[in-house]
C-alpha cells in the first residue's frame, strides 16, 4: 500500500462547550448579601429593636440599612422598673433602673443615666448594653475637685474645689439639677464615646472612653453659665451665657480647648429680638460638616401668638450670624446637639428632612396650641413655619429627653 505505512488518525479532543461553574465556598460570606436582598430583610423587621440589631451585624449591613426607606418607625414607651404603663403601644422597661434614676442626655438609642449615689452609666435602650462609668469619688483630673459622701443624706455628697464647698443632693427636681447641662456622643462602629455634664454653673466634668478617671474642664474655678452644650466626633461645644462658642478637642490623650482653631471665637451670637419676639430657649447643634447652629425657640406676638424656631449659622466670610432658612436633607432634634442626615426626604410617620422635633417643654407653656395638641411632641417645618403635633410617634424621658426611631445618628 504505497509506502506500506498505516497512518494513524489523530484523535480529536472532545471539547466541552459547557461553562465551568465558579467554585462556591462551603462557607459563603453571608454578611455580603446584595443590597436588594438586605433591603427586603430590613423591610420585614417590624420591631425597632430587631432593626437596630440587624444594622449592627457588620459595616455592609449598616450601610444598606441607612438607605432603607421602610424602616420600622413604631413608637416605644420607655418606663422605669415599677412604673405602671398607661399606653398600649410597645412598652419597654429599663431593667435595673428605678424611678429615682435620671436620664441626663441621649444620643440615638443611647442614654446617659445617673443613679442614686452619683453612679453614671451609658445605656442602650434597644440592646440593653450598659457601660458603667467611673465613680465620682475616684480622683478627678484637672484641679483639686473631690466628691465626698455626705453622711446626713444617703445619696448626698460634698463637692470641694479648693476652699469652696458645695452640697450635692440627689433631688433632680432641685434648681441645681434643672440648670445642669449634659451631652453624650458615641460612635456605634468603634464604640468610642464622650460624656460631659455641668453642676451649679461652676463645674464641668467630662469622661472619654479609655480615660482612667473623670476630668474637670473648668480649671480656673470661675463661673461657667451655659445655655447648652453639644458633642460630636470628639469635640465638645459650649454655648456660653455671654453668647460665645467654645470647644474642647478630645481626640488626644487629654481634652484641650483650642481657641486658635475655633472659627467662632470672639464672634458672639449677637441677635437682638424684636419687641414682638419672646425667646423661650436657646440650643446648640452641630451639622455633619462641622458647622455650628444656634436654635431659638420663641413665640411671635402680633394679632395672634405663633410658635416659631429660628436657626442661625455664622457666615464665614463676614463672621456675622445669619438666619438659616433650610438645613436641606437633615432633620434637627431640639436639644440633642446634632442634625441628622436622612437618606430620603420623607421616611413617613412624620419623620422628614428640614424639620425640628421638640417636646412640649421646649416651647412657651402658655400657648393655645397646648390645649389642642394630641401628644407632647411636635414637629416644626423649617420652610413653612408650621407646627404639627403627631400622635404617639415619639416618646420622652423625664419630660425633656426623647427619641425618634428609625433615623441614623
Amino acid at each position: 500500500m504505497g509506502s506500506g505505512l498505516m497512518r494513524k488518525k489523530k484523535k480529536k479532543k472532545k471539547t466541552n462547550n459547557k461553562k465551568k461553574r465558579p467554585k462556591v465556598s462551603r462557607y459563603p460570606d453571608w454578611s455580603k448579601l446584595s443590597p436588594d436582598v438586605l433591603g427586603k430583610i430590613f423591610e420585614t423587621l417590624s420591631s425597632p429593636i430587631d432593626s437596630h440589631r440587624a444594622k449592627t451585624v457588620c459595616s455592609n449591613w449598616y450601610s444598606v440599612w441607612k438607605t432603607c426607606l421602610h424602616k420600622p418607625l413604631y413608637s416605644l414607651q420607655i418606663i422605669h422598673q415599677g412604673d405602671s404603663p398607661t399606653e398600649e403601644d410597645q412598652t419597654r422597661k429599663i431593667l435595673g433602673f428605678t424611678q429615682r434614676s435620671y436620664c441626663m442626655a441621649t444620643f440615638g438609642s443611647w442614654l446617659l443615666m445617673v443613679e442614686p449615689g452619683l453612679k453614671f452609666c451609658i445605656f442602650n435602650s434597644l440592646t440593653c448594653e450598659k457601660i458603667v462609668l467611673p465613680s465620682m469619688e475616684s480622683p478627678i483630673r484637672g484641679g483639686k475637685v473631690t466628691f465626698k459622701h455626705n453622711h446626713m443624706y444617703d445619696d448626698g455628697y460634698f463637692l470641694r474645689n479648693g476652699s469652696r464647698r458645695d452640697e450635692v443632693r440627689y433631688e433632680f427636681d432641685s434648681v441645681e439639677w434643672k440648670n445642669s447641662v449634659a451631652a453624650l456622643w458615641i460612635d456605634e462602629v468603634t464604640g468610642d464615646y464622650v460624656v460631659a455634664w455641668t453642676y451649679i454653673q461652676h463645674y464641668l466634668f467630662s469622661y472619654k472612653k479609655g480615660d482612667s478617671s473623670w476630668c474637670n474642664l473648668n480649671h480656673n474655678r470661675k463661673s461657667l453659665v451655659l445655655f447648652d452644650m453639644a458633642c460630636d466626633k470628639y469635640k465638645l461645644y459650649l454655648y456660653t451665657a455671654d453668647h460665645n462658642i467654645r470647644f474642647f478637642d478630645f481626640s488626644g490623650k487629654y481634652p484641650i480647648e483650642k481657641k486658635s482653631e475655633n472659627r467662632y471665637w470672639k464672634h458672639p451670637f449677637d441677635y437682638v429680638e424684636e419687641e414682638w419676639e419672646y425667646v423661650w430657649k436657646r440650643k446648640l447643634a452641630v451639622r455633619p460638616s462641622g458647622e455650628v447652629l444656634i436654635i431659638l425657640s420663641l413665640k411671635l406676638v402680633l394679632s395672634e401668638e405663633t410658635l416659631l424656631f429660628y436657626i442661625f449659622g455664622m457666615n464665614l466670610e463676614s463672621f456675622k450670624w445669619e438666619r438659616v432658612d433650610s438645613i436641606g436633607d437633615e432633620m434637627l432634634c431640639f436639644g440633642h446637639g446634632v442634625t441628622v442626615p436622612l437618606a430620603f426626604k420623607d421616611l413617613g410617620g412624620g419623620t422628614r428632612s428640614d424639620t425640628i422635633f421638640f417636646v412640649d417643654k421646649d416651647v412657651w407653656p402658655d400657648h393655645p396650641d397646648h390645649d389642642h395638641r394630641v401628644s407632647n411632641c411636635g414637629v416644626f417645618d423649617i420652610v413653612t413655619g408650621v407646627v404639627e403635633w403627631p400622635k404617639k410617634l415619639y416618646r420622652s424621658m423625664n419630660g425633656t429627653q426623647w427619641f425618634v426611631w428609625g433615623v441614623v445618628y
